[in-house]
């Protein structure tokens, strides 16, 4: 019988795959919107100001390095460029569609096969970034240093 870490691993790539499937989910993004009560604009990301839009499902993810003290800035000029914003914090957690970021960063994606749990052989496919000519457009040149693309994560077995 397979031990327990096995069968947790394999729980969470199935539910991990599962919520990836596409449909026609609707998503929420954050957006610095006016205030319907009143008419002065904001631009701090609050949790009152969401809107629920629909993205597609085959969305890429990211980490973004902001500049210091330039987060909520970088994080509100990628929400206008129509990336999802997940967190802000030292880094900036976004997800976009494929050509969102082609066109955006001007990077580009190649399908590879990533093992995720060596002891049953689980593969994963996923979009690995080529980042050799990747370009961070003139709009956020002022708010961010560092683009970092997120792998599918690998599950060891812990020996005792």
């Amino acid at each position: 019988m397979k031990s327990p870490t096995i069968w947790l691993a394999i729980i969470i790539l199935v539910f991990a795959s599962s919520s990836c499937a596409p449909d026609s989910k609707k998503n929420q993004v954050l957006l610095g919107k006016e205030d319907s009560t009143s008419s002065k604009s904001t631009e701090s990301i609050n949790h009152q100001q969401i809107e629920e839009v629909t993205m597609p499902q085959n969305l890429i993810s990211a980490e973004i390095e902001p500049l210091p003290n330039k987060g909520k800035q970088a994080a509100l000029e990628l929400q206008r460029l129509g990336f999802k914003i997940l967190r802000v914090g030292k880094t900036i957690s976004v997800q976009a569609p494929r050509s969102l970021w082609e066109s955006t960063f001007n990077v580009s994606f190649k399908e590879e096969k990533k093992t995720v749990i060596a002891e049953i052989e689980a593969q994963k496919t996923y979009s690995r970034a080529v980042t050799d000519n990747l370009v961070i457009p003139e709009k956020l040149e002022s708010s961010i240093s560092e683009v970092m693309f997120i792998e599918p994560p690998e599950f060891f077995q812990v020996q005792p």
